[in-house]
């Protein structure tokens, strides 16, 4: 995705004529901050990666959303009712929340919103989390009135709240109709966010502005929800291919809040004029293993490359000691994350060897696929082709530009491994769902997986939750459709001119919170 086109010498002049020649708009406020890949479009829930569902989370918000604790708030809804089936959800519409062009929310926006993302023709993946293809089947979802939004389920489904929060489905952003063409193509995100679309210069920046008619909730800011009350006028995300860059521009005055890696944060956290944030995430990093390749079709060379790779010590050398090994899916801050999801396969080279002699490996090439982009993808990776040569793997590093690894991964072809992220999944469920099903992109697609994480996903007993999550890990384990590496600790740094910034598990910017000092 992104092009390493960009080097500092560029960022600075183009901050200081406007990245083309033309100066951004005169402003009271201004962050400048940067993504290592730009957005891949302005459709939330329909063309998306984890860059763009930060910038259109800051224009779009669902009838529910997120809490800094994991658990679901309403976000336009004022509040919701399940009834005694756990079949029918009644959603009781915010007053006076209005569209980025001045028009009042309605009832039938978040119908007409619904079908967009949800409907037969939606271009979105989201709409299989609702179509019955991922459990869920909604056999309605309907407007009563201007302020009422009613969804029934076919059966009851315990993370049907979580599923609509998601932030991939832009928690099934309500949009005004306006968004779209006559010709039913896309237009511009009209949503109700804090900020609204500005310019966007491809691969070089996009900018979002102020939305001086929003209405926030009362309160604080909880989470992605609460309490929204932005002061900055313009958010701006520069795009920068390369770490040092950011850093170097950071202390450039160039921009004022970067994501930096731990080696930066250690540099920075002492230096006068600027401060360093660090939070552990709900962000796993990964290396998928495609269990279709004819190699790795064998479990036991999927387990001897487990043994063959050292989490602990990768995690180590690419957090400077800050991080460690947490393999399993579900991030340790969850209620889920037991003795049993400490359990992964340990590092021992002996024990790798022995397994795929009993394979009869041969020397066969096996390619790990990774991009250069911020997030340490190409470092995880070479580190694990080392290691997986001291075992005796013939192990071939590729480096690609992110949107062609995406292809791959969301093809589930083209690959035999490839270092990985994923994004927040805030529920143990979840956190499987997110590679386990019958999709093309799901690494783990063994039937007996599928339905265990299925049935964590309908249950609403946490003691059920918990014993087919430990089943589920167990399994994880046994079959090795991925190899988890840990959750990734997030460094942001930061001009000593910004306040207001909180970073949480969810590893999203909240521009809203922003502030710049005089």
């Amino acid at each position: 995705m992104r092009q390493r086109t960009t080097n500092f010498r560029s960022i600075a002049l183009a901050a200081a004529v406007g990245l083309g020649g033309v100066a951004p708009a005169m402003a009271d406020s201004m962050v400048r901050t940067s993504l290592n890949a730009d957005i891949r479009g302005t459709n939330p829930g329909v063309t998306r990666d984890g860059n763009t569902d930060e910038v259109h989370g800051h224009m779009i918000e669902g009838l529910v959303t997120y809490a800094s604790d994991f658990s679901i708030i309403p976000m336009l809804a004022e509040s919701y009712e399940i009834s005694e089936d756990g079949r029918t959800y009644t959603f009781k519409l915010r007053k006076g929340v209005k569209f980025h062009n001045g028009e009042e929310m309605t009832a039938s926006d978040v119908e007409w919103s619904w079908n967009r993302l949800a409907g037969e023709a939606s271009e979105s993946h989201c709409k299989n989390f609702f179509n019955g293809e991922n459990n869920i089947k909604v056999t309605s979802a309907k407007a009563q009135g201007d302020d009422t939004f009613v969804i029934t389920l076919a059966e009851p489904y315990a993370v049907f709240l979580a599923t609509m929060a998601r932030f991939d489905c832009g928690s099934m952003a309500v949009l005004h109709p306006d968004s779209v063409n006559a010709d039913g193509s896309w237009n511009k995100p009209i949503g109700t966010g804090p900020y609204m679309m500005g310019d966007h210069a491809p691969g070089r920046y996009v900018e979002l502005n102020r939305f001086e008619d929003y209405s926030s909730r009362d309160g604080a800011p909880d989470g992605y929800g609460g309490g929204k009350n932005p002061t900055v006028d313009v958010l701006r995300w520069e795009i920068v291919g390369e770490g040092a860059v950011s850093k170097t521009a950071l202390l450039a005055g160039d921009l004022d809040l970067v994501d930096i890696d731990a080696m930066t944060a250690a540099e920075l956290k002492d230096q006068p004029n600027f401060s360093v944030d660090a939070a552990e995430s709900a962000v796993w990093d990964t290396y998928l293993l495609n269990s279709d390749d004819p190699v790795l079709s064998d479990v036991r060379i999927r387990r001897a490359m487990a043994h063959a790779i050292d989490p602990q010590r990768i995690m180590a050398a690419i957090t400077e000691g800050f991080g460690k090994a947490s393999p399993s899916p579900v991030p340790p801050m969850s209620a889920n994350y037991t003795d049993v999801q400490a359990k992964y396969l340990t590092y021992d080279v002996e024990k790798a060897k022995a397994l795929l002699e009993e394979a009869g490996y041969n020397g066969e090439e096996i390619t790990i696929l990774a991009t250069r982009r911020n997030g340490a993808y190409y470092e995880r990776a070479l580190m694990a082709q080392a290691m997986m040569m001291d075992a005796g793997i013939n192990a071939r590093l590729e480096v690609v530009e992110w949107g062609s690894q995406l292809e791959a991964y969301r093809n589930g072809s083209g690959y035999q491994m490839q270092s990985f992220t994923f994004s927040p999944r805030l529920h143990a469920g979840l956190s499987f769902e997110m590679f386990t099903g019958d999709a093309d992109r799901k690494a783990w697609k063994n039937p007996d997986a599928v339905a265990m994480m299925n049935e964590s996903l309908r249950t609403g007993d946490p003691e059920e939750l918990q014993a087919i999550i430990d089943r589920l890990h167990e399994a994880f384990i046994e079959e090795v459709p991925a190899i988890g590496l840990g959750h990734r600790t997030l460094f942001t740094g930061m001009s000593s001119k910004i306040d207001g910034f909180e970073n949480w598990g969810a590893g999203l910017l909240r521009g809203w919170m922003l502030k710049v000092k005089d």
